[in-house]
């Protein structure tokens, strides 16, 4: 005969909706961090007076068609920016599910530095995954300092919502 046990039932709602919490909180500081990243790459490449330079040896890399001629529609090479910046989107938002889900596990203290460790070592692990399968080699652009650098502020970007969002556990 079973038995209802109001107290599992009870756990498993608050589960739930932990969840959907880290869910929601982790796909919005995805988001962030990937913009902060586009942000960063663009100023970049400005700097550089090579506006979007990034993003379309990024695309090309990823969607392929190689560097673009001067008879090339730029529609073409805008097109497969887009489309790579809304993949770019979508895999900070994936690790932005991650990055919630691992300080919920791990009890970690959100700060400043375990944020940034978590984008230097989980963003450039799945970047360098990429490189790899597409089999492109990492050359000047966007180079590996920028690249290092821009992770480690995507895990602070993060950290930085979760804290605000979830609340601090810890002082910075």
């Amino acid at each position: 005969m079973s038995v209802y046990n109001h107290s599992v039932h009870v756990a498993e709602q608050d589960y739930r909706k932990q969840l959907r919490k880290d869910l929601r909180i982790g796909v919005l500081a995805g988001w962030l961090a990937g913009a902060a990243i586009m942000i960063l790459f663009f100023a970049y490449d400005v700097l550089w007076f090579r506006p979007l330079a990034t993003p379309d040896f990024l695309s090309s890399a990823l969607l392929g068609g190689g560097d673009l001629d001067a008879g090339t529609l730029t529609k073409l090479r805008s097109t497969r920016i887009v489309i790579f910046s809304i993949l770019h989107l979508v895999a900070f938002a994936f690790l932005g599910i991650l990055f919630a889900r691992f300080f919920r596990f791990t009890q970690l203290r959100k700060t400043l530095l375990s944020g940034g460790l978590y984008g230097l070592i989980v963003c450039t692990a799945v970047f360098s995954a990429s490189m790899q399968v597409t089999g492109t080699q990492m050359s000047a652009e966007p180079g590996w300092p920028a690249l290092l650098a821009g992770n480690f502020g995507a895990g602070i970007v993060m950290v930085i919502f979760l804290r605000r969002t979830q609340g601090a556990s810890s002082s910075w």
